[in-house]
């Protein structure tokens, strides 16, 4: 699986640029934010009668962020699998839903939304 397209790499055209995710590194992360339950409550004087009262929400959330390496072109990959011109990275939100794709699979997805790599075809 993998990417076939046009790729600039250090000033040179590859036409048939492959890119292939090599790794995912997949994360859920929980985050919190404070929320005004109750505002506080001030005596006539300006004095403070009750302090106001706030929540902690919790929120979880999944990140991933894939490593995608870019060969000359897919027969060249086929041939030496270690001969890629460069890597790069990229994070994305991936989707845990009981319907979602695989995590490699939405890898790919998320790089061909990114405008650069939009008119790459499945190879």
């Amino acid at each position: 699986m993998g990417l076939k397209g046009a790729y600039n790499f250090k000033g040179i055209d590859l036409s048939e640029a492959y890119l292939q995710v090599s790794s995912i590194n997949c994360s859920y992360e929980s985050s919190s934010s404070q929320n005004l339950k109750t505002a506080a409550v001030y005596n006539s004087d300006g004095s403070l009668k009750t302090e106001a009262v706030y929540e902690t929400i919790w929120t979880k959330s999944p990140s991933s962020h894939a490593s995608v390496k870019v060969f000359k072109d897919k027969a060249t990959r086929d041939a030496n699998p270690g001969s890629q011109l460069t890597e790069f990275g990229f994070s994305f939100t991936e989707s845990l839903a009981a319907t979602a794709k695989n995590h490699v699979k939405q890898a790919y997805e998320a790089l061909k939304a990114d405008d650069k790599y939009k008119d790459y075809t499945d190879v």
